[in-house]
């Protein structure tokens, strides 16, 4: 293997480590998010549940309460919360999101531990070539979906910081981090 294709494999692989890290982040910001609202709707759930055995008050105590603390008002916006928070959960589906992610992340890894074969072992010329052409196809097929720009900066920084891979190829565009 050459100089060049040598660099160039390891740019691949620093681009694809770059992409799993992204993806793993997706993965726990659209889990950890499927959780908190999970737990924010069925805590709220179960107060409505039991603000009708809420101790009674007297009649001037609860005159002198703030709008949203009394009771009719509690209960119906509470409600719109919930209705509003499973909503939420049942049409943009962060668990599924939390998974797709996951597994893209996978592949991710499992395409870079190939390019590290390629890159530890001895081939041919035309057995390199057939390998980094088996490589490309594989990550032209993997699906495409988009990572936060956020996340895909925070993976560019995991990446750089474990000062495994050389410079980046001078006429690739910086990432901005």
């Amino acid at each position: 293997m050459s100089e060049s294709q040598e660099k160039m494999i390891l740019d691949w692989m620093r681009k694809i480590h770059q992409l799993e890290y992204a993806h793993r982040y997706e993965s726990l910001m659209w889990s950890k998010r499927q959780t908190v609202i999970g737990y924010l709707a069925f805590g709220l759930s179960l107060l409505i549940a039991f603000s009708f055995r809420f101790p009674s008050i007297e009649q001037t105590t609860y005159d002198n309460l703030f709008f949203v603390f009394k009771h009719d008002f509690f209960v119906a916006f509470t409600s719109l919360v919930v209705a509003l928070l499973t909503g939420y959960l049942t049409f943009t589906k962060p668990s599924e999101k939390a998974v797709l992610h996951k597994n893209t992340g996978s592949n991710y890894e499992k395409l870079r531990h190939r390019i590290e074969l390629i890159l530890t072992m001895e081939y041919q010329e035309w057995e390199f070539k057939k390998r980094t052409e088996l490589i490309k196809d594989e990550w032209e097929s993997l699906d495409a979906i988009n990572v936060s720009p956020k996340f895909f900066v925070k993976g560019s920084k995991e990446v750089k910081s474990m000062n495994k891979y050389p410079e980046r190829l001078g006429f690739l565009p910086d990432i901005q981090e």
